[in-house]
């Protein structure tokens, strides 16, 4: 039984598609609804489907993006696209992009119950193709890739043509230039890049890039990893060729920009003119792209580019991080992230050169490192990697919002490592329940518990508390509750009875009294006070 998910961001239209089908008494299946693009890629790798009927605008991810993504991830699944009639230039695009057909809004029911008549048999046919040829395809497409990812790394043998002829690789023009492409990561929301996957980022502009190059030149496009899409191209050895290509990223960009809302960058090799030469001009496609740190994205990259920047070297001092240093150490996280933040990206916009850039933050991060040495907690906050890693890893970034992402995320780890290093080392019991009470306040809280918590005898701790403190266990917890509910009344518009719950209290009379016997007034008084004042 072939089955159907449905895309559009009117339930009407979905609601009214899914009825229709039902009408029908076929063999077709309707298994499932989406509102976009996004929430149907969820869908699609759950479900499985034969078919997708698909609206083309839709919020966050239109039916175009969600085709490009479909055709590279699940060729097997067949597309629809739905357009209204202003939306045909679209819909002529999806016909490009392999939709097997296009239905008009407002379609009749018969239109629709001949198309899936149609492409009922199809779709079995294709099947029983599929089934044949699939393994044969994955063992092709692994092959392919691992051939093409050995070009750049140099580890395909001299002499070693067969293995290209094999896998269907052939350069014909005498020249061959590595093209780079990587996702500009502060054109993209942190919403919408970790809601999205940020791996479908890389499927897409690689799928761009292939319907893109397939036209003005010759070339091979893959992904090399999660952030990398390699084109490899293949051109005359002609003062024109570098234009070419220039006017195709150019291309590229534009078209991604305007159809996706994100924008990429190229890092562009010399071209060399043997295989083993590839790797030289992927390294200077990788440098190239370096130079996004201080020049920004959204461009083409080259040995050129680099050649024509004046590069000038500025005094740095460890104090203009001792800021940082000293948030690190007090595990203030969220000026942690602020800082680093700060740090990169007044590194990335006073410099000129990606090169001293990523010297001075990895001398920052070695500071911080011989710091964790010092504590004793590098293992913990490494989680199984070394130092070395870590400065490797920096080095290969290129983009400033993934350097800060970075290094946000490696002092923040290490602070968490600094407050639980010291939280570990408290040697007196008060200390502890004090922490304690201050962290679950809003739960349920007892002097046995406590006592427990710090193996003393309730009576001992009760005693040992007050004289610590000035005042006894269940003062000092009603004290710090009633602080927690002061507060909730003052900067929220809660509900009383949902600030009783969140501050420990077992109902809320009980809050109500303790809470005129501390502050002389009521809660909602208090409240009043605050309206007023």
């Amino acid at each position: 039984m072939p089955k159907l998910l449905i895309v559009d961001d009117e339930t009407i239209f979905r609601k009214g598609i899914g009825l229709m089908i039902a009408d029908m008494q076929s063999e077709w299946s309707v298994i499932d609804e989406a509102k976009d693009g996004v929430e149907a890629l969820e869908k699609i790798e759950a479900l499985q489907p034969d078919l997708i009927i698909t609206d083309i605008k839709m919020p966050r991810m239109d039916g175009i993006q969600l085709q490009y993504i479909v055709k590279e991830r699940y060729p097997h699944i067949s597309c629809v696209v739905m357009s209204g009639y202003d939306d045909f230039q679209y819909a002529r695009e999806s016909l490009k992009l392999g939709a097997k057909d296009y239905l008009m809004k407002p379609f009749e029911r018969a239109e629709l119950y001949t198309l899936l008549e149609k492409l009922q048999v199809e779709i079995a046919l294709e099947k029983e193709q599929l089934t044949t040829n699939k393994k044969d395809k994955q063992v092709q497409n692994q092959m392919l890739q691992h051939v093409l990812a050995g070009l750049l790394t140099g580890s395909i043998p001299h002499g070693e043509t067969e293995l290209l002829d094999n896998v269907g690789v052939q350069f014909l023009l005498p020249c061959i230039s590595c093209l780079v492409a990587k996702l500009d990561r502060d054109s993209v929301t942190d919403e919408r890049y970790y809601q999205l996957n940020p791996s479908l980022f890389s499927v897409y502009i690689q799928q761009f890039i292939q319907e893109s190059i397939e036209k003005p030149l010759l070339g091979y496009v893959f992904i090399l990893n999660e952030n990398e899409v390699v084109a490899l191209i293949n051109h005359d050895d002609t003062s024109a060729s570098f234009a070419d290509i220039e006017k195709l990223t150019n291309q590229i960009r534009k078209g991604i920009r305007g159809q996706s809302n994100f924008t990429i960058s190229f890092g562009l090799g010399s071209p060399v003119k043997d295989l083993e030469s590839i790797s030289k001009s992927y390294k200077e496609a990788g440098l190239a792209l370096l130079y996004r740190l201080v020049i920004g994205g959204d461009r083409l990259l080259s040995s050129d580019t680099i050649a024509e920047m004046t590069m000038e070297k500025l005094e740095w001092h460890t104090a203009d991080w001792n800021l940082l240093n000293q948030y690190v150490q007090e595990g203030d996280l969220a000026n942690v992230h602020l800082q680093a933040d700060q740090f990169v990206t007044k590194l990335c916009q006073q410099w000129r050169d990606p090169e001293l850039i990523h010297e001075q933050i990895c001398k920052m991060l070695l500071h911080f490192y011989e710091l964790a040495v010092n504590l004793t907690v590098v293992k913990m906050w490494l989680q199984g990697t070394d130092m070395k890693q870590v400065l490797m890893e920096i080095y290969s970034i290129s983009s400033s919002k993934e350097l800060s992402e970075r290094c946000q995320k490696l002092l923040g780890d290490l602070s968490v490592c600094m407050v639980n290093r010291k939280k570990k080392f408290v040697t007196s019991p008060v200390e502890l329940v004090v922490r304690y009470v201050e962290e679950h306040y809003a739960e349920s809280i007892t002097l046995n518990m406590m006592a427990e918590l710090v193996y003393l005898n309730p009576s001992y701790l009760s005693s040992l508390f007050k004289s610590k403190q000035g005042q006894s266990f269940i003062d000092f917890l009603t004290e710090k509750r009633i602080e927690k509910a002061k507060a909730m009344l003052l900067h929220s518009d809660e509900k009383i009875q949902v600030i009783s719950d969140s501050t420990g209290f077992t109902n809320i009379r009980h809050f109500n009294r303790v809470f005129k016997t501390l502050t002389n007034r009521t809660p909602t008084e208090y409240r009043e006070g605050r309206q007023t004042s």
